[in-house]
């Protein structure tokens, strides 16, 4: 009994270790790497027993039957060891070292247990696990190397809470353990499995709990160990699906190899192909001829799926957050924001980014910073991590579209460039509500008519704002579902604004060109030398007050300008005719005359008309220059009466 303390010692180290359960389909890992947790190893401290030590209270048979052995941790190979020394005696001699673990509940189906050993010889080294039962039946798994191992043993209720031997033959599988004596072997073996081979039918709600072991069975004046480095027990896990895709274009992948830290290859997949993992983390590589390495880290609970993007060698960056469409409604505003990463900074020198497809660019920005176009591209400069960039546009009318985006980069010395191109698409969907703009803008009051469509309840705001970007009307209204609502859009003067409908954290912005309300309907007219043009001009008041405007009418060749003043009822359009003479002996066969409207002193309306000289009326009895109506008068009075002349003459020759 003198070092039962050190067994026991060992004993509760394991007992502390943490098993997670949480239902009968997902199991937590319980793993301990002797290797790597060092503060297992300042805890334990070495020990020896001999053979006439009593253990039965942990083991039907002594923990080193016939053998003066210990059990302790090397340093040098990093793992616990069991050690069977039976130098002087003969026959068999046996030791293990037992992991307790009471009350374990919840234990799934294909329970899988994995310990990582190295064994001096290959005569008994032994892995295993005891199974105790609710009911009161305790099942043994044993695995042995070598030439002896033993499995899924019944010892009946009389043996419950006790870990037995059996010499009992049940042979299934050699573990193949050749070179056992030449490193760390892994051994794997599911006691639910193993019992079943052995037609023994256990559920696993009948399951208390399981004890895992180690130890070694030797022959005759031999000493031997039995290293332990790590364990690892895992429940069912679940079916992973993987989904395979090219990162450039979307488009599945086949023969990618995946491969567990280690190196250890699991398979070699193709796009939608499953493996079947058991629970725990997954540190994982997808391998494929001239696409870059990639790695997932993945947490098997269950049945998941896993999207991998790998990237061909010919491109420098992954698009991480990258959309494969986008839906948006029309004439609103989207920024689309992703994240460029550098596969590999060796390639990401002087990186320009072009869009193509997209019209109404507004805004480029790397990391929040705006980045004007240089030749229709943008420099976005050296990467060297993870960059947010941002392009904001503006939806074009009803309909499906597509633009891509294309980096291109090169190695520090610009020897090698690479590129990589990613498409996206676009929906531009109607508004949820319906627009009735007036047929023409005007200054003054204007009516906009909205039509919910969608069958929401919303608040719209509608502003007006002026060319630089200034407020200068605004509205609201809370529209029930289908409901009809008229804003009275105030506009203060003629140019050109936006109007922008804002609803529900959307933006859709219209640019409207308001006029002063005046238009020339003549924009040329053909005259005779000597003879009267006219010019007509339509004006319209849309304010509730009479306006009053001076048309003139100058330039050419006229010497004087011809004016004319004209009231607008409020609310009213009016249509106005100014005549003009031609002299008939203007010098060109065409020239331009400036119109010019103006109220007050301030010019509100000009444009240019065009005149065409056509040819001569031959009397000279047309006006000459021009001038005011009252001068017009005069000139038409002295020409009727150079008229009257010559009938009197023409009648004294009758």
């Amino acid at each position: 009994m003198k070092k039962l303390g050190v067994v026991l010692a060992l004993l509760v180290l394991f007992g502390s270790m943490t098993w997670g359960y949480t239902n009968a389909r997902t199991l937590a890992i319980f793993s301990v790497d002797f290797s790597t947790d060092t503060s297992l190893v300042d805890t334990y401290s070495t020990g020896s027993w001999v053979t006439d030590v009593d253990l039965e209270h942990w083991f039907l048979d002594a923990i080193c039957q016939g053998s003066k052995g210990g059990i302790g941790y090397d340093d040098t190979k990093k793992a616990f060891y069991l050690k069977l020394d039976s130098s002087g005696n003969t026959g068999h001699h046996r030791a293990r070292v037992a992991i307790l673990k009471e009350n374990i509940t919840n234990v799934p189906e294909n329970l899988t247990v994995k310990m990582t050993i190295y064994a001096t010889t290959n005569r008994g080294a032994a892995v295993g696990a005891v199974i105790f039962t609710k009911s009161g039946i305790v099942y043994s798994v044993m695995h042995y190397g070598g030439d002896n191992w033993e499995i899924g043993t019944d010892y009946g209720s009389e043996t419950m809470g006790k870990l037995a031997w059996v010499d009992n033959d049940y042979r299934f599988n050699d573990l193949n353990w050749t070179a056992v004596n030449a490193g760390f072997t892994t051994v794997s073996f599911s006691p639910f499995d193993d019992l079943a081979a052995k037609g023994v039918q256990l559920s696993p709600d009948d399951v208390d709990h399981i004890n895992v072991f180690f130890g070694g069975m030797i022959y005759n004046d031999v000493v031997q160990y039995v290293y332990l480095k790590s364990i690892e027990v895992t429940g069912p896990g679940g079916v992973v699906t993987f989904y395979l895709k090219d990162g450039l274009t979307g488009q599945g992948l086949t023969e990618v190899t995946v491969k567990e830290s280690d190196g250890s290859v699991l398979g070699v997949l193709s796009d939608g192909d499953s493996l079947e993992l058991p629970v725990g983390t997954y540190v994982l590589t997808f391998e494929k001829s001239g696409y870059w390495t990639a790695t997932e880290t993945i947490n098997v609970q269950g049945d998941m799926t896993v999207t991998v993007e790998l990237y061909p060698t010919t491109a420098a960056f992954m698009f991480k957050n990258f959309p494969t469409s986008i839906n948006v409604y029309e004439n609103t505003i989207h920024e689309l924001t992703f994240t460029i990463s550098p596969i590999n900074t060796n390639s990401t020198y002087a990186t320009y980014m072009s869009i193509s497809g997209l019209s109404n660019v507004l805004e480029v920005r790397r990391e929040g910073s705006i980045v004007s176009p240089e030749g229709g591209k943008y420099y976005l400069g050296d990467i060297s991590g993870p960059t947010q960039v941002s392009i904001k546009f503006k939806a074009s009318s009803v309909g499906t579209y597509a633009f891509s985006i294309t980096l291109e980069s090169s190695d520090a010395f610009g020897a090698n460039t690479y590129t990589a191109t990613k498409q996206v698409t676009y929906t531009v969907n109607p508004l949820p509500f319906s627009i009735q703009m007036p047929s023409e803008w005007q200054v003054g009051d204007n009516e906009l008519r909205i039509s919910e469509a969608s069958g929401q309840s919303y608040s719209m705001i509608v502003i007006l704002k002026d060319s630089s970007g200034a407020e200068v009307w605004s509205g609201s209204y809370a529209f029930s579902p289908y409901e009809v609502h008229t804003f009275t859009v105030n506009v203060p003067q003629e140019g050109t604004y936006m109007l922008e409908f804002q609803w529900a954290g959307k933006v859709a912005s219209y640019t409207i060109n308001v006029g002063t309300g005046i238009t020339l309907l003549t924009k040329s007219v053909s005259v005779k030398k000597g003879g009267v043009g006219t010019v007509q001009v339509q004006l319209k008041n849309p304010s509730d007050a009479t306006k009053y405007y001076t048309i003139k009418l100058e330039g050419g060749f006229l010497d004087v300008p011809v004016n004319q003043t004209v009231a607008i009822a409020p609310s009213s359009t009016k249509t106005v005719s100014i005549a003009f003479a031609v002299p008939d002996n203007v010098q060109f066969d065409a020239y331009d005359l400036t119109l010019k409207v103006l109220e007050g002193d301030a010019v509100r309306y000009s444009d240019t008309v065009h005149v065409i000289i056509t040819g001569s009326e031959g009397s000279g009895l047309l006006p000459i220059g021009g001038g005011s109506s009252g001068s017009t008068l005069l000139l038409l009075g002295a020409a009727a009466a150079v008229g009257l002349v010559a009938i009197l003459a023409a009648s004294r020759r009758g």
